[in-house]
């Protein structure tokens, strides 16, 4: 099963503007405690910096860890199992061990394992990308 996951250096970039984004909250929490507004505008900031330190950590778990959670980059059940359909129970063909016995095309092809075209059997690099496709 192919699956679409985010990319290292996205989610490097994600993780590092969610920190961003909590010093934005940590800055508007002290600027309306400071300036005396009312109390939902400070917790406003304080709930910005709680979901901004919950995406830094997402991001930089996805940007670091070798299973990550599909959103993205293309990738083949050989190279990385996807972690939502462990889960939540995929079904048996396509479980990881099912997916190294399987071919990596169809017999009318399949799609390119860099940019996801679709791809004539006989093809040996990608019409999109010029990825050079794996052996049948």
């Amino acid at each position: 099963m192919k699956s679409i996951k985010p990319g290292r250096g996205p989610s490097l970039m994600g993780g590092v503007a969610s920190l961003l984004v909590g010093a934005f909250g940590v800055i508007w929490t002290i600027g309306a405690s400071s300036m005396g507004a009312p109390g939902f505008f400070a917790m406003f900031g304080v709930v910005f910096v709680i979901l901004a330190l919950a995406g830094a950590v997402y991001q930089f778990a996805n940007a670091t860890r070798k299973h990550r959670f599909s959103a993205f980059d293309i990738t083949d059940g050989r190279e990385e199992p996807d972690p939502l359909n462990e889960r939540f129970g995929g079904h048996a063909q396509d479980s990881p061990a099912s997916i190294r016995n399987a071919d990596s095309r169809d017999t009318d092809g399949g799609f390119c394992p860099f940019c996801g075209a679709k791809v004539e059997a006989d093809y040996r690099y990608c019409r999109r990308c010029g990825g050079e496709l794996p052996d049948e």
